[in-house]
């Protein structure tokens, strides 16, 4: 079933000298349960299964061929394992020609066949690792994303099925009003439309980003693409649209490949779910190892986060099986940057000082049913669960990165980079249910408190998105009771007042402003927009496309 490598009569010299250890190996280890006078006659069987697929008479009586067989580099018995030997077999990197489908194919294709075989481990060499970009964020990444440093992050699940929207939206405002890191859709969270799609996650994430406007913070939320593979890319644009900036995916669902290549083309972070994956790993004498299956592999995808079933839950992992996958995802991997173990299931706050200790401070503890069902409401279970992980270290909290960006806030480089050619027409469809345009982001209106404001949402309409202009044009919601931050900077304002009522502070002078109003802004005023009343307040405001921060007054 593997194709050969062929090389002409002339090449063959070159071709055969290169077989010798100086070739640039990909080194599988494999783990071969067989009676002790068979096991060289197995890995014989694999070297060659894996590469020529031809009788080893044949591949040795022609240079071409015998070049290409695996080189069995050591076989070892496996202590306390009754006729259990590791072996490592080595292949020449060229046969993998630089792709993920032909690298696994030549690690354990027709092999994986085969009872009693598994494959256990992989070194990559450098010259193909540089062919995978790896995860875009990875642990540092998403820290300086977030401005969470010095702790686990806590993720939760929107669940269960059967929820409607509304409901899924307020349990994301919740956990993010209780500081909560990530909130994620339940991987059965499945939507019948894309339209049913499109306003579920709208919403949802218009929650996380109101509670990030009232507390600061940057929680993220994290839709699920659960969809035929022809679809992804159509939900993940979208997504991307709204300001989200990652997703949950299922590599056993979708295929390794085709997220990798998501992940490689899109920028977003990459939250990969293990549905489907016991099919290859749960059975020891089979299969693929969970180290290697969901912590080196995935990481090569390009998964930023790798969730996996935590010791003493429901599943079958182990304490080692969990320890395997995270030391996978953090050990360097040539350029690839390390990514994040996720354990799920299992976690109760009473047990969390032990999970601390287990995993340390670059964990991701996704913990669902636990935090649903714990006394109060969702905030309150949030804030108490991040109270007792903050008491097992030193968390450091700072305003995220700039280069990262908020969650809620679409770069505009990356964004004009987005349209290969100038933007002819633009139209924006306002949806009344969600209170937002299609294709534009909810986005919170600042990233941290630096200068203080309560319950602002932003939306970006104009001007980031490759249109030629000289400004932006935005559409802000102020809350009852909620105000902008009391700033003043050298670009102008022009404020249009289009639902309810509020007022515009200029300096010393205070204007109220009700629906088509008009303001002007001028450069260094001090100024600040409140809403007084008792209904929602709202205005476009247009700013220079190329403007400065804001400054404390």
């Amino acid at each position: 079933m593997n194709p050969t490598l062929a090389t002409d009569t002339a090449d063959s010299a070159e071709a055969t000298a290169s077989v010798t250890p100086e070739m640039t190996p990909i080194t599988a280890v494999y783990r071969i349960r067989c009676a002790p006078n068979a096991v060289e006659q197995v890995c014989q069987n694999i070297a060659y299964e894996q590469t020529v697929e031809v009788p080893p008479a044949l591949a040795e009586a022609d240079d071409r061929i015998r070049r290409w067989v695996g080189r069995i580099d050591s076989i070892q018995p496996i202590p306390g394992v009754p006729d259990g030997f590791e072996a490592r077999i080595s292949y020449d990197h060229l046969l993998a020609g630089g792709q993920l489908p032909q690298l696994l194919n030549l690690l354990f294709g027709n092999t994986s066949l085969q009872k009693n075989v598994s494959l256990s481990d992989v070194d990559f060499p450098e010259e193909l690792l540089r062919n995978f970009r790896g995860p875009q964020f990875g642990v540092e990444g998403l820290r300086r994303l977030l401005g969470v440093h010095g702790r686990p992050l806590l993720a939760t699940a929107l669940k269960p099925v059967g929820l409607s929207i509304p409901e899924l939206a307020a349990l994301a405002h919740e956990f993010a009003l209780g500081g909560g890191d990530l909130v994620k859709d339940d991987h059965n969270l499945h939507d019948a439309t894309f339209g049913a799609f499109q306003e579920r996650i709208a919403r949802c994430h218009e929650g996380v980003c109101r509670a990030n406007a009232q507390t600061g913070r940057n929680t993220l939320y994290l839709p699920n693409l659960m969809v035929p593979v022809e679809q992804l890319e159509r939900y993940l644009k979208y997504a991307l649209s709204l300001g989200i900036r990652g997703v949950l995916v299922s590599p056993f669902i979708a295929g390794l490949d085709v997220i990798r290549s998501l992940a490689e083309r899109y920028s977003t972070l990459v939250m990969a779910h293990p549905t489907f994956a016991g099919g290859y790993c749960v059975e020891p004498k089979q299969g693929i190892e969970t180290g290697l299956l969901l912590g080196k592999l995935f990481r090569l995808i390009g998964a930023d986060i790798s969730i996996f079933p935590n010791y003493g839950g429901r599943f079958s992992f182990s304490q080692a099986d969990c320890q395997s996958i995270t030391r996978h995802l953090r050990t360097p991997l040539g350029q690839l940057s390390a990514a994040w173990p996720a354990p799920a299931g299992g976690m109760r706050i009473d047990n969390l000082p032990q999970m601390s200790r287990q995993y340390g401070a670059d964990a991701i503890f996704l913990i669902g049913g636990a935090l649903l069902s714990h006394s109060g409401s969702l905030k309150n279970s949030t804030r108490e669960f991040l109270k007792r992980i903050e008491s097992q270290f030193s968390t450091r909290l700072v305003e995220p990165d700039t280069g990262f960006a908020s969650a809620c806030e679409v770069p505009r480089s990356a964004a004009a980079s987005t349209n290969a050619s100038p933007v002819v027409l633009t139209h924006l469809s306002h949806s009344p249910a969600t209170g937002a345009w299609e294709g534009r982001p909810i986005a919170a209106y600042k990233a941290c408190q630096s200068l203080p404001f309560r319950d602002v949402v932003r939306h970006e309409l104009i001007g980031p998105f490759g249109e030629q202009t000289d400004f932006d044009l935005r559409y802000f919601a102020i809350a009852p009771g909620g105000f902008s931050s009391l700033e003043k900077h050298a670009h102008t304002h022009a404020v249009i007042c289009v639902r309810g009522q509020g007022t515009l502070a200029v300096g010393d002078e205070i204007v109220q402003l009700k629906a088509m109003d008009v303001a002007y802004v001028p450069p260094m005023h001090v100024h600040q927009l409140r809403n007084e009343s008792t209904e929602p307040f709202g205005f476009f405001c247009i700013v220079d496309h190329e403007r400065d921060r804001p400054q404390a007054p």
